[in-house]
């Protein structure tokens, strides 16, 4: 389950996507009461008490043939580390035009990419983009021309197409039809139940083929090597040679199951390890792992654990799945292939009698942070994944947990708090006020030492520099003239936060590291981007790129 809402623009960094957005938005907030299946939400534990978080952010009461337990815990995708590179790319839908913004010097340059451009991936390793055009079915790699300008390749896709994930070389670009996000953005349900689009991006070589695979993709991985790629579907993964796929017309590509006929995949969540080799599948109620070969002959393993699994995360490089047993407290560590096939070498932490049902694996897969954000639990945990024994130790926070996003270095993490039912103004009592209020948590992992930020409105998911000395956490109170619109600079250093106010409601936040800024995108009538540079905190702004290419510098 991801959190998204609707963004006018695709706003992204080269090297990786960053749609990142608020949560202001979704009007998150809790409590009873005869409309509360209509309120907005992120996580569990922001809904009535025994009440679900949707997979469309709407707080849902539970099944009457539910047990009454703790509701599943939530899964909020924050987005992929940033690359370094130097441009920022929108899609000037109205225009059909693909806007380029140079994060040294605010140079803006533009190029027709289609009718009706929406959606945006960066190309890693380059300065390249695609632009998905859903409404004439084109896709146009764009790569900035050292002469000056934009070159382009434009190639087939399907129409209503609105997905582009590319792999992590580079190489290649799955292009497929994402419902939850068409009926969360209000776009429609038109796209291709099981067409998906491949796309070779090497330059001069750009080419793309159709082809056929398991009902409704949820969700495309790559492995490590850029190698294949693996559409999970509502049936089971749909394996794509990315080499041979380019190399050959239109075709079948079955899916593999990864569960028994019946269960459904709302119960099923999907992990491929990075080698590819594997599928790691967690299924809800289910008091164990199933491991499922994808390549050569089709085996399952199944990997008793000692209660269902609430979340699974992998090791960076493909060795271990982590398991959060959130009914026994406990992290399982499941070596693969190992641990699949002779069940008694998992290891088991017992991490009682702290809440355990999510986890976060840090970038360098040393540290595992696991909390639960299905109740209001101001509680962190923090495994050595790397150290003998695991040794492990809760911490205490301020506030209840909603997601966590560890930087770069490991060093440090950002909780984003959930936000307790009722208004803080009403509260009796500061601790009242602070679980009442909007807030995040600044969190030293080798010390648990938290510095609270309390915010005016829902924090947006924060974006690091490279370094992870620096993170940046908008504030979009929405669109009224007197509401909050900042950024805050938040130094994981010394815990110090600058708030730094912005002209228009800021849509995303992003960091271009080749260029030395960090990025805001705003919602203005013109286009609005603010710029911040990461050593001096400078900041500027350029207006005016989303009709007729007028520059307006502040």
């Amino acid at each position: 389950m991801h959190a998204m809402q609707t963004i006018a623009a695709a706003l992204l960094v080269a090297g990786a996507a960053c749609g990142n957005s608020t949560a202001a938005d979704l009007g998150s907030s809790g409590g009873a009461g005869a409309d509360a299946g209509a309120m907005g939400c992120l996580v569990a534990s922001e809904c009535p008490t025994g009440w679900s978080c949707n997979d469309f952010h709407v707080c849902v009461p539970p099944s009457p043939t539910g047990d009454g337990g703790a509701p599943a815990e939530t899964e909020i995708a924050l987005g992929p580390p940033i690359s370094s590179q130097r441009f920022v790319y929108v899609a000037m839908t109205a225009q059909g035009k693909l806007a380029r913004i140079d994060g040294e010097t605010l140079t803006v340059s533009t190029t027709p990419v289609g009718p009706a451009p929406r959606e945006v991936a960066t190309i890693p390793g380059s300065d390249g983009a695609i632009a998905l055009d859903t409404a004439g079915g084109t896709a146009t790699v764009v790569r900035p021309v050292v002469t000056g300008g934009d070159g382009t390749r434009v190639l087939a896709t399907l129409p209503s197409l609105n997905r582009i994930d590319v792999d992590p070389t580079g190489r290649f670009a799955v292009i497929w039809f994402d419902l939850v996000r068409a009926l969360h953005d209000g776009t429609g349900n038109a796209g291709s139940f099981q067409d998906v689009v491949v796309a070779a991006l090497a330059p001069g070589h750009e080419t793309s083929v159709a082809l056929t695979v398991g009902f409704r993709p949820r969700a495309v991985q790559f492995d490590a090597a850029g190698a294949r790629a693996y559409v999970i579907t509502q049936d089971g993964v749909s394996v794509i040679d990315l080499v041979d796929a380019t190399q050959h017309g239109p075709r079948i590509v079955p899916p593999i199951p990864v569960a028994e006929p019946g269960v459904p995949a709302e119960d099923l969540e999907v992990q491929i390890v990075a080698t590819g080799d594997y599928a790691a599948v967690r299924q809800a109620g289910h008091a164990g792992v199933r491991v499922v070969s994808l390549r050569g002959a089709a085996q399952t393993w199944d990997v008793p654990l000692d209660a269902p699994p609430t979340d699974i995360d992998l090791a960076p490089d493909g060795s271990r799945v982590y398991a959060a047993l959130r009914d026994a407290a406990r992290l399982a560590i499941i070596d693969i292939p190992g641990d699949a096939i002779d069940p008694s070498g998992v290891d088991t932490v017992d991490l009682a009698p702290a809440s355990v049902g999510s986890l976060a694996v840090s970038a360098d897969g040393k540290r595992a942070v696991l909390y639960t954000n299905a109740t209001l639990d101001p509680h962190l945990t923090v495994v050595e994944l790397g150290r003998a024994g695991f040794p492990h130790v809760t911490y205490p926070l301020q506030k209840a947990v909603r997601t966590v996003a560890i930087a770069p270095d490991s060093a440090t993490a950002i909780v984003l708090a959930a936000k307790a039912p009722g208004d803080p103004a009403t509260a009796g009592s500061i601790d009242e006020i602070i679980a009442r209020s909007y807030g995040y948590e600044l969190v030293d992992l080798a010390t648990g030492f938290a510095k609270l930020q309390l915010t005016p409105v829902d924090p947006g998911p924060p974006a690091y520099a490279p370094d992870g000395d620096t993170a940046y956490v908008a504030l979009d109170g929405g669109d009224a003239a007197s509401a909050t619109r900042a950024v805050q600079v938040v130094s994981a250093r010394t815990g110090i936060v600058r708030s730094l106010a912005l002209g228009s409601p800021p849509s995303t936040v992003g960091v271009v590291p080749g260029a030395g800024q960090a990025f805001v995108a705003q919602r203005h009538p013109l286009g609005r981007m603010s710029f911040v540079a990461l050593a001096s905190g400078a900041i500027r702004t350029v207006t005016g790129f989303d009709l007729n290419s007028q520059i307006v510098d502040h």
